[in-house]
């Protein structure tokens, strides 16, 4: 058999192929990540690691090395399903209760699940766990602070925390608000630790504080209203209050902390006080070969530590001749963890160039207040050359003297009427004229053409409001149902995943929602709105089974069932009230 050039190149992948079966089975595995809810803890303190695998997957993590260095208290599992542009994904994640067995830096290994590999994840475990300063009640609060002073603008930390060693039914914390301050709050954890020797528990709510304003910042006394297991007595006793022995106020103390003014040294720059700020870039197509009258986009990325994205500046675009510059309105971001709020304002332009050259863009600088070093930095890209050719075709040059035909000697010189002689060996004057493109056409043109830009770009952004105004008005009415049947959704994950932490949020925020109760804090007020006896009997066992150290296990099926009723009841009346009605009535 003869073997061809396609002969040969189609076995040839075919063993590739074969190989790649083989050896590489797992080229195409998931992504697993591991995350933790605290890094540092007290000896006698726990935590839960999270890991997660971006597919649905029946196997399970190996936990023999993690072993080596913590006890396993207890372990979840579940998978997530979820629509995104269309398509459904769906993730599998554990979720592992752990204890240290010894004080120092533990390690908490890699994990290795159908080919993809976890970070480690180093844990700091000190001698002795953290410990409330009154310690002689059963119930006490407690409210710390990142810093004793700050500048304006600075994030400050605050972090607020209840300790038990009794079991609780329900715990309740007023909002906080504080004078002339941003407040944002980052998250809300629980885990268990020994208090006189007693096992006991911790819920932790940490704030990010942005004073926004000199002078001395008042963090008020925040109060907790707890409800403490005593059992045995009516369930509208339990909620509503008639017994009010088993209810417990407790205040932290007022903090008073002084905001400094921005320092001298930071006049006349932007003021953007963060613990560490980078700067990125992105171009749409490569800038060493542009044309004139062609778009080319850039988009720079400000991802600052310690900062909202609100408090990051706009940046500034210099005019440069021969480009000319739109930007677009910036998207921006802020994302929250127990060390604080990441703010990223990205920020896109369009640039057009007008005309063949070479150009230079300035070094793009940001200038911010490092929280550490206590100095003024600055952030800067690289200055950025770009090469623009022309966007009008070539011609062939066709420019060259003109040629005069000679005449010939025996020409008679008697007069010859040349308009009306014609062909090749007529013996006369030719004149070859070359034709030459006016300058002042080019130059129309061009401005032509940057005219026609100009409005497309306008079109397209009016374009792009028009239909953000028409998507607006069309959803506005449903909005409140589907953040209604989101939560509603994150409530059902929750109680496929018995995770009864997460299930005791996800209720309080549908509650939230589904009665437009924004001061909606805890499962008692959620029994009140309801006047459900059953459903209040199994939310304080819901209370119960996280916050004491009695058996109390709700009945899932049953609270599911209930929370189902109650939300179709209501439903019926919503439905009727989203109907679109007509932009321009009769």
């Amino acid at each position: 058999m003869k073997l061809t050039d396609s002969t040969i190149k189609l076995w040839l992948s075919r063993c590739i192929g074969f190989l790649l079966m083989v050896t590489g089975l797992n080229v195409f595995a998931g992504n697993l990540t591991a995350s933790v809810d605290r890094d540092t803890l007290g000896l006698e303190e726990t935590f839960t690691l999270v890991l997660r695998y971006d597919e649905q997957i029946n196997a399970s993590p190996d936990y023999e090395l993690l072993q080596k260095d913590f006890d396993i208290l207890n372990t979840q599992s579940g998978t997530q399903m979820s629509i995104v542009n269309g398509s459904m994904e769906a993730s599998t994640e554990w979720k592992i209760a752990l204890a240290p067995k010894r004080i120092g830096k533990l390690l908490i290994p890699s994990f290795n699940i159908d080919g993809a590999v976890s970070d480690a994840i180093e844990i700091t475990v000190e001698g002795k766990s953290r410990k409330p300063k009154d310690s002689d009640n059963n119930v006490s609060v407690e409210i710390e602070t990142s810093v004793d002073a700050a500048y304006v603008q600075q994030q400050i930390i605050v972090t607020l925390r209840l300790y038990t060693t009794v079991g609780l039914s329900g715990i309740e914390l007023q909002p906080m608000q504080v004078k002339d301050a941003l407040v944002v709050q980052l998250d809300e954890k629980q885990y268990q630790t020994k208090i006189n020797n007693r096992p006991g528990a911790v819920v932790e709510t940490r704030y990010a504080i942005f004073p926004q304003q000199s002078g001395e910042l008042i963090i008020p006394s925040m109060l907790y209203q707890v409800s403490v297991n005593q059992g045995g007595r009516d369930i509208w006793d339990r909620f509503y209050g008639n017994n009010r022995n088993n209810i417990l106020r407790l205040r932290t103390d007022e903090q008073r902390i002084n905001i400094l003014p921005a320092p001298a040294s930071a006049a006349g720059n932007n003021w953007m006080p963060a613990k560490s700020l980078e700067l990125s870039e992105h171009w749409s197509t490569d800038i060493s070969a542009l044309k004139v009258g062609e778009p080319v986009t850039r988009t720079i990325t400000i991802k600052a530590d310690g900062l909202t994205a609100g408090q990051i500046t706009p940046l500034d675009v210099s005019n440069i001749d021969g480009v000319t510059f739109y930007k677009d309105q910036a998207q921006t971001d802020d994302q929250k963890s127990p060390d604080g709020v990441v703010g990223t304002r990205t920020e896109t332009i369009a640039i057009v160039p007008t005309k063949e050259g070479t150009f230079t863009l300035p070094q793009t600088e940001v200038r911010w207040w490092n929280n550490h070093s206590q100095m003024m930095e600055t952030a800067y890209l690289n200055a950025v050359t770009l090469k623009v050719g022309s966007g009008v075709a070539s011609q062939p040059a066709t420019t060259g003297p003109n040629t005069i035909a000679s005449v010939d000697e025996n020409t008679s010189e008697e007069p010859v009427d040349t308009s009306a002689v014609t062909g090749a060996n007529t013996n006369q004057l030719q004149i070859q004229q070359v034709e030459k493109t006016p300058v002042w056409l080019y130059v129309t043109n061009l401005v032509s053409l940057l005219i026609a830009a100009f409005f497309a770009f306008k079109f397209l952004q009016q374009r792009r409001a028009t239909e953000s105004n028409r998507n607006t008005h069309n959803h506005v009415l449903r909005a409140q149902q589907e953040t209604e049947t989101q939560a509603w959704g994150e409530v059902k994950r929750q109680l496929a995943d018995k995770s009864l932490t997460g299930l005791r949020k996800a209720i309080i925020d549908w509650g939230r929602i589904y009665w437009r109760a924004p001061d909606l804090n805890g499962l008692n007020s959620v029994a009140e709105r309801a006047r459900d006896i059953e459903l209040g009997d199994e939310l304080r066992k819901l209370d119960e089974a996280i916050f004491s150290n009695q058996n109390a296990v709700p009945d899932l099926d049953k609270l599911l069932q209930i929370l189902a009723n109650l939300r179709r009841d209501k439903q019926k009346n919503n439905n009727a009230d989203l109907t679109l009605k007509p932009l321009y009535p009769n």
